[in-house]
């Protein structure tokens, strides 16, 4: 039998199938030099558990760092959606136990075709780029802890580098459905196969019943009365004996008999197992390896994830922002720059604003992060063409909140000269819509005094009138202009400065 390439990682397929594979050779998780190192650190981590159990007090703030890689191009990068949705779901996993992940810093694009490819060749950038602070996760193309060797087989779907101290993860492994990070996070805090002994070879009919003392690789054969839990298998007393090892393509395993001749019962639903075919959702951590993680995170090599960590934001995000400009079809008064605009929504301190000609947002998309604000200008857009859009909410740690629905517009063909003004930091408008009798209300904060001239424009482009030269102070101005007598729609308000000029959009109803 050629050796499988096996690595702690899964797969699912659609709703419900698992897979995973490992790697045999030295820097894999399935054997060799990072093989021992996990099982060093998980034996030590036993015995300090022996002598001093776990005590849960509050809930545990991991900071992370996603680096998100592309080919030297910059193409090929994971869609940042599919990021949000893995931490959502990492956070599910984790949350029996009270340890929690948050991102760390801004979002980290590497262009590298080295580290997306083929990480074995890229270790000292890698190291470079690796944050000291943070758990890393490295999400790649391929996962190439090793130049492949003659005869070697399968893919690698993801890996714990134990000697670096970090996670690369296929890209096609992030999201809501796989639980490829959950199952390498705990080889992270130390734990390892459940089926440990059987990684490379899986029990098969050619091994024969009863299996033998020992596993293909090496270990102590674990028996179902689990009578020598402490020294075979995983090491682990409250997860039973498993020789899957991937070999075995369903969720109800009851083919292997230990050596006494007792038919095994693995629990299939256990992250650290390799079984197909199990409902995501059902997989989870047993007792005494969340106390195993636990020993881990608390021992002094881990000093590093607690320097600097900090309670991120913890305030749900219940309600989805309501796109306002533009929508319903509507046509921006120029192409070369749009001001897009949405509400603000509490507990976000981030935006994730997606543009494409197609609305599954697969053709040519725009992604941008938008911080701290509920508006962002795109200068990228092209002339007499349909867009949709949409925007996703969140936050460091809270990021299950979903997209607004699609809205679409269409561009002209006319060009705004239009640039930011590097002293105004923020300025708003209100109420919007705005009644025509009413007048509107302008707050400005900004670096530095200035003064500017405001100016309102229709939907096609045209002065409707000029609001004179204004002063705007440094720190907040307020300013007030009326908008009577003029007809409902949709305006253009600039304000136009020596540096820039910026607009934003006003609706004006009857």
């Amino acid at each position: 039998m050629k050796k499988l390439i096996l690595s702690a990682v899964f797969m699912i397929f659609g709703m419900a199938v698992l897979q995973a594979q490992t790697n045999t050779g030295p820097c894999g998780n399935g054997g060799g030099e990072w093989k021992e190192m996990i099982i060093e650190r998980l034996l030590r981590n036993k015995q300090l558990l022996a002598e001093d159990p776990v005590q849960f007090r509050d809930v545990i703030y991991v900071p992370v760092r996603f680096h998100l890689v592309a080919n030297s191009s910059g193409t090929g990068r994971v869609v940042f959606g599919r990021v949000l949705e893995q931490l959502c779901k990492l956070n599910e996993d984790y949350a029996d136990f009270d340890m929690q992940f948050y991102i760390k810093g801004v979002n980290d694009n590497i262009n590298n075709t080295a580290i997306y490819n083929a990480q074995y060749n890229a270790g000292l950038v890698m190291n470079q780029l690796k944050d000291p602070n943070a758990l890393n996760i490295w999400i790649v193309d391929v996962a190439a802890p090793a130049a492949p060797s003659p005869g070697d087989e399968g893919v690698i779907l993801g890996y714990y580098n134990p000697g670096r101290d970090w996670v690369v993860v296929r890209r096609d492994q992030v999201g809501a459905s796989s639980v490829t990070l959950p199952h390498e996070v705990g080889h992270f805090f130390s734990l390892d196969h459940t089926h440990n002994g059987w990684d490379s070879t899986p029990w098969s009919s050619s091994i024969g019943n009863p299996a033998p003392l020992f596993s293909p690789g090496g270990v102590p054969t674990e028996r179902q009365d689990g009578s020598n839990c402490e020294n075979s298998g995983d090491f682990i007393c409250d997860t039973p004996p498993d020789y899957n090892g991937f070999g075995f393509n369903g969720c109800n395993y009851n083919i292997a008999q230990d050596p006494a001749g007792v038919f095994i019962n693995p629990d299939e639903q256990l992250f650290m197992s390799y079984f197909l075919n199990c409902t995501r959702n059902n997989y989870y951590f047993s007792p005494t390896q969340i106390n195993l993680m636990m020993t881990d995170y608390n021992h002094s090599s881990r000093n590093y994830l607690r320097t600097g960590a900090v309670t991120p934001n913890l305030t749900e995000i219940t309600e989805v922002p309501t796109l306002t400009f533009p929508i319903n079809n509507e046509t921006t008064p120029g192409y070369n720059i749009v001001n897009f605009q949405w509400t603000a929504v509490a507990g976000a301190d981030f935006y994730l604003l997606e543009i494409d000609r197609v609305a599954t947002f697969t053709l040519n998309p725009i992604r941008i992060i938008v911080a701290g604000a509920n508006s962002r200008s795109v200068t990228t857009l092209e002339a007499n063409r349909t867009y949709f859009w949409r925007v996703r909410p969140y936050s460091a740690y809270r990021t299950c909140a979903l997209s607004t629905p699609v809205a679409t517009f269409k561009t002209n063909s006319t060009v705004v000269a239009t640039q930011e003004i590097e002293a105004l930091n923020e300025w708003t408008v209100s109420p919007n819509p705005i009644i025509s009798q009413g007048a509107l209300q302008i707050s400005l904060q900004a670096e530095k005094s200035f003064d500017g001239d405001f100016s309102l424009f229709n939907a096609a482009g045209q002065l409707v009138r000029s609001l004179g030269r204004h002063r705007v102070q440094s720190g907040a101005t307020y300013l007030e202009f009326s908008m009577e007598g003029l007809s409902s729609g949709v305006y253009m308000l600039a304000l136009s400065h020596e540096e820039g000029r910026e607009i934003r959009r006003v609706v004006l109803a009857k």
